[in-house]
This record gives structure tokens, sequence and C-alpha cells, in this order.
């Protein structure tokens, strides 16, 4: 068979991971996994979807009627969180867009095994996939199988460790779609982690809904990070997501290890009480605060992010003005700032009183003003600094010159003056240098590629002992 398959993937770390192993579990059998996420004229599109936000949706939505009527012999596999709370929305797209719920997402593990033994060309693509989810060929579900050899988006793996939440936060639909908090267990975190290492990984996110709810029944997260840590040399660790709440002494003690990267997201939603109440969330602005100041201690000046809901039912002028004044005394990094999206099944789709929409939309402007001015002083504070990074890509480091990187403390760097033999994912030592004059789209040209965008460039330098910390 010479089939391609394309992948488009929207929302988190747990969905660009669980679409990395899908796009390795092709590539093994001979599917063409092809560049970039337009589809182009793919055979086959692997669309996962988020649910996040009404706008999350809209765009899964749109990417599929219009890579369809591009592409009309093309069969588009639609599954994610937006695939589980809301498949007849998908089926009624196009009568070539196959719903996989969210839930049932890791049987498409064995969909390229089945095709290329069962199906083998013979008829339409189309019908054989119908048979596939007819049959229940892929066996049993399993949330944790998500595990590639080779990354094909990603120079920097993410290990999926938990999944689902036990929370019940008002505005969020991802726990109903992705349901109870559930745990790999230790020794197979270990082994796979253990694998990535042995494959030349310089660092490895992990990946969960709520890392804080990791439990394996022998384990909570940070004895967990011990384990690791005690079990692995020389690979880095770093955090996709972390709550507030769960930034306690035993933590703490735990993140000030050298290899925990200086980088990490809270999710922190607002800086009112009022509003973090009737959200349900379980911690308040001080908790915050003091969470913050206590990462700084351990970490020096680690890049803290935050995200950040504007607008959420009965927030008032005096509530969003606390959510500023915590974001300026936490001083992030960066904010991800969205306005606040009605989600039916919670708490907080009926609340009230509505908050205007350009009333939400001017506060979230104003938190991305926030978020620039705080990535500028972020970055102004690390000017001439030495960090290691891990490349990301660009021009072929076989010949040397320029390649994307992500540093330690999450910045995306341009670094030049690189020398032959590197390869990406490798770490490397590199000088912080000017920020990017005109935005990051002052990128030059054959640099393209990577994961987001270049704030700053950077010089490549030898680590002090002459020798980089690694080539793999």
């Amino acid at each position: 068979m010479e089939l391609s398959v394309a992948f488009h993937t929207l929302g988190c770390k747990l969905n660009q991971l669980e679409t990395e192993s899908l796009a390795d579990a092709f590539a093994k059998r001979g599917f063409a996994v092809l560049d970039g996420e337009a589809g182009g004229a793919a055979d086959l599109l692997v669309v996962n979807t988020c649910a996040v936000t009404g706008k999350a949706e809209q765009k899964a939505r749109h990417f599929v009627r219009h890579a369809l009527a591009a592409n009309p012999g093309a069969i588009a596999l639609v599954t994610g969180c937006y695939a589980q709370v809301e498949p007849g929305a998908i089926d009624a797209l196009h009568e070539r867009a196959i719903v996989v719920p969210g839930g049932e997402k890791s049987l498409l593990l064995r969909l390229p095994a089945w095709l290329a033994e069962e199906w083998q060309g013979r008829g339409d693509l189309l019908d054989a996939v119908l048979a596939f989810r007819r049959g229940g060929e892929g066996g049993a579900v399993d949330p944790f199988a998500f595990s590639p050899d080779e990354f094909s988006f990603h120079s920097r793996p993410s290990l999926k460790i938990e999944d689902g939440c036990d929370n019940a936060c008002a505005y969020c639909r991802v726990r109903i779609a992705r349901g109870r908090a559930r745990s790999l267990s230790a020794d197979e975190v270990l082994s796979r982690l253990r694998f990535l290492e042995a494959g030349g990984k310089a660092e490895v996110v992990l990946a969960g809904v709520n890392l804080f709810q990791y439990d394996d029944g022998h384990r909570r997260f940070p004895s967990l990070l011990r384990f690791l840590l005690e079990g692995t040399e020389k690979i880095a660790i770093r955090l996709s997501s972390y709550e507030p709440e769960g930034v306690n002494a035993d933590f703490l003690d735990v993140f000030a290890h050298p290899r925990l990267r200086p980088h990490i997201h809270l999710p922190v939603q607002s800086g009112s009480d009022g509003v973090l109440r009737r959200m349900a969330r379980a911690y308040r602005r001080d908790k915050v605060v003091v969470a913050c100041d206590a990462l700084r201690q351990v970490k020096g000046d680690p890049f803290i992010a935050a995200d950040l809901i504007a607008g959420f039912p009965g927030e008032s002028d005096d509530d969003f003005a606390a959510t500023l004044d915590l974001a300026r005394r936490c001083d992030f990094a960066w904010i991800h700032a969205f306005p606040f999206s009605p989600r039916p099944g919670t708490a907080a789709w009926a609340m009230g009183p509505k908050v205007p929409e350009r009333v939400a939309g001017e506060r979230v402007r104003a938190l991305g003003d926030l978020a620039r001015r705080g990535r500028e002083s972020y970055i102004a504070r690390h000017i001439g600094k030495e960090i290691e990074a891990v490349l990301e890509g660009g021009r072929p480091t076989a010949e040397g010159g320029t390649a994307r990187a992500t540093s330690a403390n999450y910045l995306k760097l341009l670094v030049e003056d690189l020398p032959a033999g590197l390869a990406c994912g490798a770490a490397i030592r590199c000088r912080i240098g000017r920020p990017f004059e005109n935005g990051p789209e002052a990128a030059p040209d054959g640099v393209a590629g990577g994961e987001g965008l270049c704030d700053t460039r950077a010089t490549y330098a030898n680590h002090r002992s002459g020798t980089l910390l690694s080539i793999e």
C-alpha cells in the first residue's frame, strides 16, 4: 500500500503526544506521514480535537469541512475531546468524516496494522475504515498505550503519565471528556523514560490532565519525580502544567533538583477569591502568591506562566482588577489569556450574570498586554547569560549554522554559530543575545519549524569544560 496520512492537532500536550504515537504507528506500517497539518493530498486525515473552548471546537469543524472540500477523496478520522462530547456534531459535517470518540482514541493505534493485514488496498479505503470501526478491531481501550518510538513533530518528546481529573471546576469540559484521574504505574513511567534517555533524548515533558493528581497507588507526584531522577542519569524533565495547590514543601524539595527544568505553567484562572470560589477551584489568590515566591526561592528565576480566564460569569471590574494585580504581583513570564467560553454540561453553562463579550475581549487584551511586557522583562533579565537548550530544527546542523532551540527556562531561541555534527534534539549551551527587534517573523529564511516562535537570538557556546553536554 502506498497511502499517506496527515495530522491536525488542537489543544493540549496530551493531544500532541497522542498524535505523535498515532503518526509513529502509521509510519511503521509504511504510510507516508506528510509534513504540516494542512492535509494536502493525504488519503487519511486524523483530526485530534479539543473541547476547552467553543473556538477550539469551531476550528475543528472548520478544518474538517475545508480539508474534505479541498480533497474529496480523503477520509477524516475525528477523535479527541470534542469527538467524545459531541459526536453527532461531527457526524453531520461530512459523509467521509468518521468519529472515533476520545475515550476510544487508543484503538486507532491498531488501524495501520489492520489496514496492512486485512484490507491490503482492496476496495474503497472508507469502507475499510468503517469495517474496522464496526468490528471493534482495536481491542481493549488503553489511555496509556500512547508511547511512540519516534517523534515526527516534536524534538522534545512528551511522556503521558496521567489522564483524567477528579476536580469539578465549573468551566471545564475536558474532565467530562477524559473522565476520572488515572495514572500509569511508576515502574512503567521509569521504563519509558529510560527508553527515551537511551535513545539520546535530552529532555522529556511529563504530560497529564492534572499531574498533581498522579497516584499509582504507591506514589504521588513528588515521589514519582524522585523515583525517576534516581532511576536515570542525565535526561532533563519538564512539567506540562501543575496545579497551584500542588506547590507544597514536598513538591518544592524535588523541584529544586537541577534536572527539573526551571519552568512551570500554573492554571491560575483568576486573581479574585470570589471568582475562584464560583469556579470551584481548590485554592485562593494568596496560595498562588506563596507558590510563585516559593518556586523562585528554589529555582532562582524560573519561567512561570499562567492560564487566566477573563469574563467568567459575575466577574466584576473589581474582580478583574484583582486578577491584574495578582498577575503583576506574581510577575508571570507569560500569560495564556482566554475569554470565558460557556461549555455545555458544566456548572458555569447556566451561571450569571453574563459578562458582555465586548468587556471580556477588552479584559483579554489587557492581560495580553501584560503578558507581552512580562515576557519582555523576563528575556531582558537573561540577556548575556549562558544556558542549556535543546535544538529543535532549522538548517541541517550537520553543516553547522543556525537552528531553533528551546532553552531550559523555555525561551524560544534562534541559535547562531552552531558547529557541524549536531542533531535535532541535542542538548547544547548557548548565550542569550538580543530579542528579535521586529518580532519572531524577523527570523531568516530556512529556519522555519521547531516548536513555537522565536523570542530572541542566541549564540552557541561550549560547555565550560570545553565539551558539549551531549551530541546525540
